[in-house]
């Protein structure tokens, strides 16, 4: 009997595609795998991973649980998702969107975009007038997207230091007990805040959700609610920065025309999402399972079947992308890229992240026109124990 290939996959590189998922997309769509102690089918291909994020008939929620044990931390982001329960995702989790897509609508959105554009000034000017080399994770990748979250939510701007931890340590793979104990310090702070919130409302999102439904929403749930915009809104952002600074720095033309052309900024931020695949690429696989049977490919996919959804790997075919691993800011009409899912699961904060994307990179290289890497490349960390990824440096000179 044939080995199956074993995810995580090695990658000599910090970023990018592991070269033997590029092999396996090159081989067919589909193949099957053998990931966290479960076998499962890796989907690679652009064409069959677009179409399967809007597929009914893949559930967040295992129909077999008894299965495999799962980690703490992947545990709880299904749960956050309200997809953890096969018997319950069908109306929990359609619920959970119905109460949040509203509070992320794109008009909100854009009215935070003067809010956000003060905020990255302010730590660009912080930065610049630091002595180097400094840790642009901590000066500005972290700090923005906690200001952004702690601003929809209402939480007070001084505890977004503890926040950003919690948060860290709930998606840690590697330690069950750091990821469970720090979980329930941001339940506790959340549903503490949602108490203070029904006397003291405000602009923001918990006091909107508490008046929801004519004030019927228990603090419990408005706080599982708060969790998930906190923990979801925050990290991925944060990566995509320092993942976004990183490919421009590797490629000097684009950064160049980037910085005297900041209206390309939105085309930029696209160009980085499609490509920010970091170390051996777990935070560029979507987990799904089969609740009914699936054909791709021409494989039958059967219920209960674990699949991978490799949105990284579809985001660099070359069949929907020419020059499909060029960073280029003038692509003409390019497919949508599948960093913010598709379909019925499409990101919610899609709109909010764009714009802080796009504010960060209008600015970053016009400011700092001389920034680069104070250390080599490849003495950079990526940090495979959280779901997703990232740095926790990126020391810089300018």
């Amino acid at each position: 009997m044939t080995e199956l290939p074993t995810l995580p996959f090695d990658n000599p590189s910090i970023l990018g595609i592991a070269p033997q998922m590029r092999a396996l997309q090159q081989e067919g769509p589909i193949t099957r795998v053998r990931a966290a102690g479960e076998d499962a089918w890796l989907v690679t291909r652009y064409a069959e991973v677009k179409a399967l994020l809007s597929d009914r008939r893949l559930g967040l929620s295992d129909p077999k649980p008894e299965r495999a044990s799962k980690n703490t931390a992947r545990l709880t982001m299904m749960a956050l998702m309200a997809g953890d329960d096969y018997g319950t995702e069908a109306t929990d989790h359609p619920q959970m969107r119905e109460l949040l897509v509203p509070r992320f609508s794109t008009r909100r959105m854009r009215l935070m975009k003067t809010r956000i554009e003060r905020h990255v000034d302010e730590l660009l000017d912080e930065l610049a007038a630091s002595s180097p080399p400094v840790d642009l994770h901590r000066a500005l990748s972290f700090p923005l997207p906690t200001m952004v979250v702690c601003d929809l939510l209402g939480v007070p701007l001084d505890d977004r230091e503890r926040i950003g931890l919690w948060a860290r340590g709930t998606f840690d793979q590697a330690d069950s007990l750091h990821s469970v104990s720090t979980f329930q310090q941001v339940v506790d702070y959340m549903t503490e805040l949602v108490a203070r919130k029904r006397t003291e409302p405000g602009d923001d999102i918990l006091s909107e959700l508490i008046a929801e439904k004519d004030g019927s929403l228990s603090d419990e749930y408005i706080a599982q609610l708060g969790c998930a915009v906190l923990l979801f809104g925050y990290e991925t952002t944060i990566v995509r920065i320092d993942m976004g600074v990183l490919l421009m720095l590797r490629n000097p033309d684009q950064r160049a025309l980037l910085a005297e052309k900041p209206e390309l900024a939105p085309a930029a931020v696209e160009e980085i999402m499609r490509l920010a695949v970091g170390g051996k690429g777990s935070n560029a696989l979507i987990p799904r399972y089969a609740h009914s049977d699936i054909t791709v490919g021409g494989t039958a996919i059967r219920t209960g079947d674990a699949v991978l959804l490799a949105i990284g790997a579809a985001n660099i075919d070359s069949r929907a992308y020419p020059d499909s691993d060029v960073l280029d800011l003038a692509r003409v009409k390019p497919r949508s890229h599948m960093a913010f899912g598709h379909g019925t699961r499409h990101c919610i904060g899609r709109v909010l992240a764009r714009i802080e994307l796009t504010a960060v990179f209008e600015r970053l290289f016009r400011r700092l026109p001389d920034l680069r890497l104070a250390v080599p490349e490849e003495s950079l960390r990526w940090q495979e124990h959280r779901i997703t990824g990232g740095f926790d440096e990126i020391p810089v000179s300018f």
